[in-house]
Formats: structure tokens, sequence, C-alpha cells
């Protein structure tokens, strides 16, 4: 989560008010216990929205990865601060040849409907996911391989989270790939599940964690107003919830209660960037592009989107990151951004138009922007649409400059090769940024495996991306989440999930 010697942004008069112990570990402190964990009771969690299905592996929604991740299990996942973690496996090697991977699994690894875990079912599970209208069957013992076509030393991290989970080679229709029921390895076991109601899920007696987990059971309710969720927590009326609303987090840090804590997630709100489109004239001159990037100031488009809970950064990792590099970050500066403009040949600036979403604080932003880029005569009009419009406007290249959000990233893989590789999927977000270097550091990137080799390959990435001025990242948001006093063990993850190694519900328990 990182420390709270973080920058924080235009905070500094109400930082007086914050007692120490919080300012020292971002939590307000639960009641003295005497004793250990204790065991039994059910805990009720308030989440943004519901789930769409029970299948993990037929939805990418991140309610899906949050709500489901107490059932199911993956071969390796994620801690809390999203560093790798043995999990289902409990090691992997690559082979010589840097195609094979081969992961030993746990032995003695229940699934809810008792039968133990085998490389069959992870074969079963991963070609499913491969190929949705298909399982294939393997052997049946404790060592799974993969062969790949081509070297990917990140390959574990993509068998991370819920979405990769291992299922039951019989859980599955065999004719219509339909799930029978959901049934996977982990803490708790499905109860019921009543749309746009809640999902109720019990204690699995054996469970591979000796003695975990702790809770009789753990009710996930979809409440998506932040407003009533917020309020349920304070009354009672849930034990957890996930996303304390952004605006709300100054005001319950300065007025603590008893009753229940409120902690911040460094990074959870992801990162927001502003881009500008390489194939749209002006931005198809670099000094225009890094004239418009000198304007801007990073601390006030921080502050419009985060609300005070966020830091300024040059890449797509919040600073609590391992894979936060150090890499000196452009400061604004209007006499050189001035400067440029003249040797690009418009030295009384120009005129653009700001392709802006109307939701996520996107229109915020634009705003600040929109007054900053003036001041050096980059005079911008602002265009909003409803999401849906400006998500398809986007996709489409059709903009000159937009502002967005990307989600907290695991991987610089993720966080970098989809935005800025010419085949990475959505390079529209970095502005359709064309750059051999780029295209062959991603490529060097995803192959190699030893991480201090990565950080050098990334840490140029970093500085070209800064250099080329298409896609300007400015600051990594905080989110806070929050729990009733009698709650205790849980240890918030980056990015959300109920269960994870080293936190989560099969950590959890409650005192009266």
């Amino acid at each position: 989560m990182g420390g709270d010697a973080m920058a924080r942004v235009n905070r500094r008069p109400f930082l007086a008010l914050i007692p120490a112990v919080l300012l020292a570990g971002g939590l307000l402190p639960p009641p003295t216990l005497a004793q250990g964990p204790a065991r039994g009771g059910t805990l009720t969690v308030g989440v943004q929205s519901d789930l769409k299905t029970l299948d993990p592996h037929k939805s990418a929604l991140t309610i899906t990865y949050v709500s489901l991740s107490p059932i199911y299990q993956t071969l390796v996942d994620l801690g809390p601060n999203l560093e790798l973690r043995p999990l289902l496996a409990t090691s992997w090697r690559v082979g010589p040849d840097n195609l094979t991977w081969t992961f030993t699994l746990r032995r003695g690894v229940l699934f809810h409907n008792g039968r133990e875990l085998t490389s069959r079912d992870v074969r079963f599970s991963i070609e499913r996911i491969l190929n949705p209208k298909t399982g294939a069957r393997g052997r049946g013992d404790l060592n799974a391989q993969f062969k790949l076509k081509s070297p990917f030393g990140v390959f574990p991290t993509k068998l991370a989270t819920t979405y990769q989970a291992i299922l039951p080679a019989d859980a599955v229709d065999p004719v219509t790939n339909e799930l029978h029921k959901p049934i996977g390895t982990g803490p708790f076991e499905f109860v019921e599940w009543k749309t746009d109601d809640h999902l109720a899920l019990r204690r699995f007696d054996r469970y591979w964690e000796q003695g975990k987990p702790y809770l009789d059971a753990v009710v996930v309710k979809p409440i998506p107003d932040e407003t009533v969720r917020l309020t349920a927590l304070q009354t009672g009326d849930v034990g957890l919830i996930l996303d304390v609303p952004q605006a709300r987090i100054q005001d319950l840090f300065a007025h603590p209660s008893p009753e229940y804590v409120i902690r911040l997630v460094r990074g959870g709100a992801g990162q927001g960037v502003v881009i500008l489109n390489t194939r749209h004239r002006p931005f198809d001159n670099l000094k225009v592009r890094q004239a418009a990037a000198y304007a801007l100031n990073k601390r006030e488009l921080t502050e419009a989107l985060y609300r005070g809970w966020g830091h300024p950064v040059n890449q797509n990792f919040a600073p609590s990151s391992p894979w936060y590099l150090k890499v000196k970050d452009r400061p604004m500066d209007l006499a050189r951004s001035k400067q440029l403009l003249s040797e690009a040949g418009m030295p009384g600036g120009f005129k653009t138009t700001a392709t802006v979403g109307n939701g996520y604080g996107l229109p915020a932003v634009a705003q600040v922007y929109q007054a900053e880029l003036r001041r050096v005569g980059i005079d911008v009009t602002l265009q909003v649409f409803d999401i849906p419009t400006w998500a398809k406007r986007i996709d489409s290249g059709d903009f000159d400059m937009e502002n967005t959000g990307f989600f907290a990233k695991v991987d610089p893989d993720d966080g970098y090769y989809r935005y800025l590789h010419s085949n990475g999927g959505v390079w529209q977000l970095s502005g359709f940024l064309s750059h051999a270097e780029l295209d062959r550091l991603l490529d060097e990137g995803r192959a190699e495996s030893d991480v201090e080799k990565r950080k050098a390959i990334y840490t140029r990435v970093v500085e070209i991306v800064q250099d080329q001025a298409s896609m300007v990242i400015f600051g990594s948001g905080d989110t806070a989440v929050g729990w009733r006093a009698t709650v205790h063990g849980f240890v918030p993850q980056t990015i959300g999930a109920l269960s994870y190694p080293g936190g989560g519900m099969q950590e959890t328990w409650l005192s009266k």
C-alpha cells in the first residue's frame, strides 16, 4: 500500500487534524484485543455492483474478481501489494528453452465437491479459458506443464486473479460448456445467489490452509449508491465496504469513529492520463506535444481527478508499486513550453479540441488542462459526450486530445504493452504513438524473466513515453476501504479482491 510519506495534494492544512497513528499507517486504530483470532460469525460485505455470472471464465468485470475470489483459486495469485505469491502451485520454473513452464501443485487440496486437485483440472481450466468452446482433459498428477510458442517471462503473472480460476474438470457440462455449480478450492463454498440482492457463502471445513477460515459465512451484498453503502457501514448493516466515497475520506479521517475503521489503499484508483493524438495535426509534431506537456501542472490535474487523494506521477504505476521506477518527472515550465511552440512554427499557439467523457471526473480534469494550456496560447475547446459515445470516438481515433484513467496494474507488461505497442490492442490510448524502439523494448520486456533486467527495460520505456509526450500520465489515485471495529485480520488488496494470499476473508475474524 505504501507509506504515508507519499506526497498528498493540497491537504497540508488538513493534515494537522489527523492523529499521529493515522499518519503512520493510514488507519484508525481498532480496539485493543486480549486474544487472537476467534472462530464464528457472518460478515456482510457491501460492494458496488452485482455479479453477471458465477462462472469466473466468462466475465472480465472487476466485480467478478472481487466477489468470487473466496470461492475460486488460481495457481498463483497476488498479495496485498500485488506481489506474485504461490497459491495452488507451490513452485514453478521455466525450462532451458524458455518455453516450457512447470508448476508443482500443492498436495492435498480439495475442491468443494471433495475431489482432490490434479494437473488434469489445471489443463482443463486453462484450455477452457483459451478456447471457451472446448475443455481439454489432462493427466492426474501434481505437475502442470505448459509449452509456449515463444518466450514469455511474465507467464506466471498472467495466471493470477480469479479470471484464471482452476475449476474441477467434472464441474462443467462437456456438451454445453456451462458450469453445473460454482465449485472451487477457496476458503468459502457457494450457498446461493439472489440477483441484485446477495451472494451467500459458507466456510469450507476441508479447506487446505489449516485452521482457516475463521468466519462461518460471508454475504456479499451489492449496494450501487456510494452514499447508501457508506451509511450501511456506519449503521452496522454491513461489516465491510471496499469503496469509501473519495469525497468523504477527508471528513472521515478528520472525525474518526470508534465504531468503524477507514484505511487508505495506495494506488487503488489507478492513474490519470492526458492523451494527444499523433495522427492529428499539430500533435503529429513532437515539439508541439512536448510544449503541451510542459504547460501541464500535474498537481492541479491530480487534485481535480482524485480530490486530494492522489500523487503526481510520470508512469503507469503508483509510488507504492514495486514497478514504480526512478525516472525524473518533467517539471511544469511555461517558458520552455512557449519556446518549443516557437520552434514548431507556432509562436502564438493554436486551436484544438478535447473529446471528453461525461463521467468519472473526466470533465473536471479537462477544465483544468484547458485553463493551463491557455496560458501558453493553446486554445482548447471541450466537447463533452456521454460515456458510450465518447468511448466510440476514442476507439475509432476520432479525437485531437482527450483524458482518461487507467486501472491499477500488476506488471509492466500490463501497464505498457497494450497501450504502447503497435500491436497492443488499445494503441489509441497512447495517441497512436509509433516508435520502433518502444516496440522492441516492449517485446523484450515480456520475454525477459529476470527482474533487474526488466526494470532496466521498463525504465527506458518510461523515459521514451515521457519524452514523446503523447500519453502524459499525470497522477496516481488512492481509494479507501472501511470496516466495523469488530472486524479483524482483513488487509486490503490494491485491486480489491475479497480473498487472496496473505489477506482477505480467510484471515478475517470477528470479535463481539
